[in-house]
């Protein structure tokens, strides 16, 4: 247990020191935020129009064999300046929908990490749970042994035999399924990290938030909470959109005309145009339901947030009691390791004495050793436990 509390308090610093996740699935994530930030960046942008420059040349003749040529260059640029407050609503929208797309890859690679701690944790409990196993099946061996000793000198009858053998089967069995389950674990450990060195992952140590902190730092309610923050600047910004908006219309060119006809004359110079244009939609049958469906989106991002609060809320309190559970069974543990101690005192000077045989005495270490895994295991669950909440929130 104090190699584990070792392990626990000292391994921390891995989270800042570089990922444990395999390159692969880094880099996914990595490109992914890459992505979000560029769109966020555009999406903020999004309002403003491009400069447009063209350019053309066209050949012209007509019917009397008259021949001309236009060349010509214009820059153009047509920019709202104000759209009662949709264009700053445009840029909250896109910054709020940029962070909570960001938070979604937190939450992905929380998952990933969720996972690749709970299976190392997992696979240093159920390395115990073999040796639990191991020292159960002999502990079945020697029943086994003294039973059969007995029943051939009439001192126990067949049905008992048949039930310690029965036990001993199911010893072997659950020996085998301890050993697949470590297999497996092992297998889906090594899909989530650098290299094949299952070993060289050490467990975190974790601090057991609050369950206010818990709520507070969620990354799912963090993520509602941006959402919301979208989904209403996308309502007020579809009811600007049907009030005064106010836009500047420019635009400035060269143009060179060339005729081959003696009666029109050749022109060459710049030309330019500029002007502001107020306009309003005075009617529009749909304003009033896309407004409102629009204000409906953002009341259901808010319930939807409510109502997985008050989830996480209960699930905090599961982990909780689990927890709670564990601790029951190491005090359990305990008194079990305890109770087997003197037995074992008082066999040891009854197999001195010639009262005991030295396999009673195998049985009860055996029994103790298995009460001390069985502390160990459940101190395990219980970092599991605490993992789940650790990576549930932002840090």
């Amino acid at each position: 247990m104090k190699k584990i509390m070792i392990s626990l308090l000292c391994a921390m610093a891995l989270f800042a020191d570089e990922s444990v996740l395999s390159q692969q699935k880094q880099e996914t994530l990595d490109l992914k935020r890459k992505q979000i930030e560029q769109d966020t960046d555009a999406a903020m942008k999004s309002w403003i129009s491009p400069l447009i420059l063209s350019l053309g040349i066209t050949e012209n003749k007509n019917s009397l064999n008259n021949n001309s040529e236009l060349q010509n260059a214009t820059l153009q640029w047509n920019q709202d300046l104000f759209r009662s407050g949709g264009i700053g609503y445009t840029i909250e929208q896109s910054k709020a929908n940029g962070a909570a797309n960001l938070l979604g890859v937190d939450i992905q690679e929380s998952t990933y990490l969720k996972s690749l701690y709970t299976l190392k944790v997992q696979i240093e409990r159920d390395k115990l749970a073999l040796m639990q196993s191991q020292l159960t099946l002999k502990n079945s061996d020697i029943d086994l042994l003294m039973t059969k000793a007995k029943y051939k000198a009439g001192l126990s009858d067949l049905s008992q035999l048949n039930q310690i053998t029965l036990s001993r089967d199911t010893a072997r069995t659950n020996l085998i399924v301890v050993k697949n389950t470590l297999e497996s674990e092992t297998y889906e450990l090594k899909k989530l990290i650098q290299g094949e060195n299952t070993d060289a992952i050490k467990i975190p140590a974790i601090e057991l938030p609050s369950k206010e902190e818990y709520l507070a730092k969620n990354l799912e309610l963090l993520q509602y909470n941006k959402q919301d923050q979208a989904t209403q600047m996308a309502w007020k910004n579809k009811a600007s959109s049907y009030l005064p908006k106010l836009a500047f219309n420019g635009s400035y060119g060269y143009s060179k005309n060339s005729y081959s006809s003696a009666y029109s004359s050749d022109f060459e110079g710049n030309a330019y145009s500029y002007g502001l244009t107020l306009s309003m939609p005075l009617l529009d049958v749909n304003a009033n339901a896309l407004m409102e469906s629009a204000k409906l989106q953002y009341l259901q991002t808010k319930s939807q947030q409510s109502d997985r609060k008050v989830e996480l809320s209960q699930e905090y309190e599961k982990h909780i009691n689990n927890i709670h559970n564990y601790d029951e069974k190491v005090a359990l543990a305990e008194e079990m390791i305890k109770m087997y101690d003197e037995l074992y005192d008082f066999t040891k000077h009854q197999v001195a004495a010639g009262f005991k045989s030295q396999y009673d005495l195998e049985s009860l270490q055996n029994s103790v050793n298995i009460q001390k895994l069985d502390k160990e295991i459940q101190n395990y669950n219980i970092v599991i436990e605490k993992i789940t909440l650790y990576f549930d929130t932002k840090h």
